[in-house]
């Protein structure tokens, strides 16, 4: 009995460390993507707009 309460509660134990450290693991992905924002902006492709216009100005 007293070996299935300590396997249980070691189970249990195991559980709340892994909710834990994916917690942990989500808040820092959560602050890195916060932090470098700006740096993934989308730009707009300025080259090929240029070379379409070009094109159908030159025909």
């Amino acid at each position: 009995m007293l070996k299935r309460l300590a396997l249980v509660g070691g189970a249990v134990a195991g559980l709340v460390f892994l909710r834990k450290k994916a917690s942990q693991q989500k808040a820092e992905q959560d602050l890195w993507s916060q932090a470098t924002d700006d740096v993934h902006a989308p730009v707009a492709p300025a080259a090929s707009a240029p070379a379409a216009d070009e094109a159908s100005t030159s025909s």
